[in-house]
Order: C-alpha cells, then structure tokens, then sequence
C-alpha cells in the first residue's frame, strides 16, 4: 500500500483533540512504556510519525488506532510532554470521522455550534414525529402508550435503528477494506490453521468475544491494576458495554413475549419479571459507568480524561438522561394513577433513546464495532493479507 503525503494531516487531526508531537523527536519512550506494545502492534510511534509525515491513508488503516485503550502511561513519561495518549484518542476520532460518508462525524467533533443545532433539530424533529400520532393522556391510570402509541414508538424507532446501520455499514466496509493493507509482515501461521481456515475463524472470533466481554487487555494497563475494581476505568467501560448489550435484549425479550402472550405493551408486570429484572439490573450498570464517566471528565484526575471535546459531553449527558428518565417512566407505571410529568418524561426518554441510536455511527460510540472488528482482523491477519495481496497482484 502506498501511502500518499498530506501536508495538512497534521493540522487537522490538532481539531479532533489536544497534542503537540511536532515536539516529538521519536524516542520511542512511549511504545517501551506501553503495557499494549506487542508483536507487530506498535503503540503510539508508528502512528505519530504517520501524522508528521502526513501519511493519512496508513494512519487510517492502522489496526493500533482502535487497539490502544488511552492508559496514559506513554503521556505520562513522554519527555517532551507531547501528549502521545491523546495523540491516539484524536486519531481515533479523525477516523470515525473519516470512515463515515455523511460528514455529520467530523462535524460533531470540530464544531460546537453545529454540534448543539443539530441535537436540537434532531430533537424536535423527533418529538415533532412523536407528538404529532399522540393521543390523549389518560390520568385515570398509568398507561404511557396512550399518549404516545406504540406503533409510533416502533415505527419511528425502526426507522431509526436502519438509518443508524446504513451509515454504520459503510464505514464498517471502508475500515474492512483498509486494515489489512498495511502494517508489518506477520508470522506464518502453522499448516493447520492455513488448512483449516474456519477452525481459525471460530477460534479468532471466541478470542475477540472473551477480549470484549472481560476487557482483559484494558485491564494491563498499570493504572487499571493497581486501582479497586469498581473505581477503575475498564469496568466503566465494561459497565455501560454490557449496560446496552442488556437492555437491548431486555427490550428484544420484552417485545418477543408481549407477542407470543397477545399483550399490549407498556402495562406494569411484576418487578421479578426476567426482562424487568434484566432490564433495571443493566440500566444501573449503564448509569454507574455513566457516572463514573462524568465525574472523572469534570474531575480530571488522569490524562485519560484530561481533554474533552463537546460531542464527549452530549453522547455521556444523553445517556445519563435515558438512564434516569427510564427508571423514573419505570417507576410511574407502578403508580395508581396517571400523572403528565410521566407522559412528559416518557416522550423525553423514547426521543433521547433514538437521538443515541442515530448518532451511534457518528461519535466514539462507534468504537464499539470498530474495535471488535480491528481485533478480529488482526487474529486473522495472515489470511487476510494474503487475500488482499491476491487480489492487489491481480488488479496489475
């Protein structure tokens, strides 16, 4: 893969977070010190010359933009104080930014005024949506979907849910098809793996799945291992994963028995029903993780959490507010009587909740599906590059 010289990469990846590594004479203190340095993954000197030199194409398919978890030892014994460990975070956002196709991304990252006019347009347009197919608001009893119905919840939700994974699928194909094609040679792999190239799928994928259910290699970071479990930042990351992971199967459950059992949702079911259970025990994990979040943003006790931009702020702010607003529209279904703050309340929760869906492609929630294809691309890199060699010998 040649890459191709972008004088100006320097200077744009500067909007998308704060460092100087034009102070950075490539020591390489940063990748001796980092617990994630392995092999043929070079944390982050690989990727800041990539930016001094300005090759954008290289930089874009580097699998260690994904890989690095920000521990901040690299920033912390950087002698020129360049700020490598934010370095890789403004990488990571310039290529979400760049992987989508809508500029909506590189947007929400370099610009504050368009970043609040577009949650707030995204906002009204969604409760406008909403509003406009409500119904009356029944105080006699609690019953949200008389107000707002469910099908319009379904419908508009559907809707976005499509547009989310429409945007999402491109920048999936655009990283699929730039990770292999660069980065160091690697090991061949034994006979076996090559002559049995499913067995080595199912085995890269078990091993992607453990590393993303246990964060295991987040949990080397030195930082990681020497603070109590529940104050460090791997099991705030691990908390709001695994936060959405249940209550989307929670609300999937949810919606798959009110069908078989010819219910109408949105009515009270006992509070040891599995899919509450579920539910209310994954929303407290999303909203401690969320917390943990916010308060070491505001805190700044770490280099990790030194710098934020503004699209940091909203996605954590959104998701504290479907988490409240949730368990409060929870709560109201208990009570004996109707009451309009919890109909106000539904319509804030349903809105927000589709606002985070739409902007999953868009912000560093992005990650989350980026990330897990980086590992697994990088398991099966041998293969892959041979593949991709393949098929760049037979385009000449």
């Amino acid at each position: 893969m040649t890459g191709q010289v972008n004088t100006e990469l320097l200077g744009e990846l500067k909007r998308f977070g704060a460092f100087d590594v034009t102070a950075c004479f490539n020591c390489g203190n940063c990748t001796a010190v980092c617990p994630l340095s392995n092999g043929d993954a070079s944390f982050p000197r690989r990727i800041i010359r990539y930016g001094q030199i300005g090759d954008r194409e290289r930089l874009l398919a580097s699998k260690e933009v994904w890989l690095c978890y920000y521990c901040g030892e690299c920033s912390d014994t950087c002698p020129r104080q360049a700020e490598p460990g934010e370095f890789m975070a403004s990488a990571r956002r310039y290529a979400i930014a760049s992987l989508d196709p809508t500029g909506i991304s590189r947007l929400l990252y370099t610009s504050k005024l368009f970043s609040v006019l577009f949650l707030a347009g995204l906002s009204l347009l969604l409760a406008l949506i909403l509003v406009l197919q409500s119904g009356a608001m029944n105080l006699d009893r609690a019953d949200i979907f008389a107000f707002i119905s469910f099908e319009s919840v379904h419908d508009t939700g559907l809707a976005a849910i499509l547009i989310a994974l429409f945007a999402m699928v491109f920048g999936v194909l655009r990283l699929v098809w730039l990770l292999p094609r660069t980065g160091t040679n690697p090991a061949t792999p034994p006979t076996g793996q090559r002559a049995n190239p499913l067995r080595r799928l199912i085995a890269a994928t078990g091993k992607v799945a453990a590393e993303m259910a246990t964060e295991k290699r987040y949990r080397t970071c030195t930082e990681e291992q020497q603070a109590p479990w529940y104050r460090s930042r791997w099991f705030m990351h691990w908390a709001i994963m695994w936060g959405f992971i249940g209550l989307a199967a929670a609300t999937t459950l949810d919606y798959l028995l009110l069908l078989l059992a010819d219910k109408v949702p949105g009515q009270p079911v006992p509070l040891w029903h599995p899919t509450r259970l579920l539910g209310t025990l994954t929303g407290v994990l999303i909203l401690f993780g969320t917390l943990r979040a916010l308060v070491s943003r505001i805190k700044k006790p770490e280099k990790y959490s030194s710098h934020s931009l503004l699209s940091d702020w909203l996605f954590l702010w959104l998701l504290l507010l479907v988490t409240v607003t949730g368990f409060l529209v929870e709560v109201a279904l208990y009570l004996p009587r109707g009451a309009v703050w919890a109909y106000v309340l539904f319509l804030v929760h349903v809105v927000i909740g589709m606002e985070i869906v739409l902007l999953f492609p868009f912000t560093k929630f992005a990650h989350a599906v980026y990330r897990p294809i980086a590992l697994l691309l990088q398991e099966l890199r041998p293969t892959w590059r041979t593949v991709v060699r393949h098929s760049a010998s037979s385009e000449v």
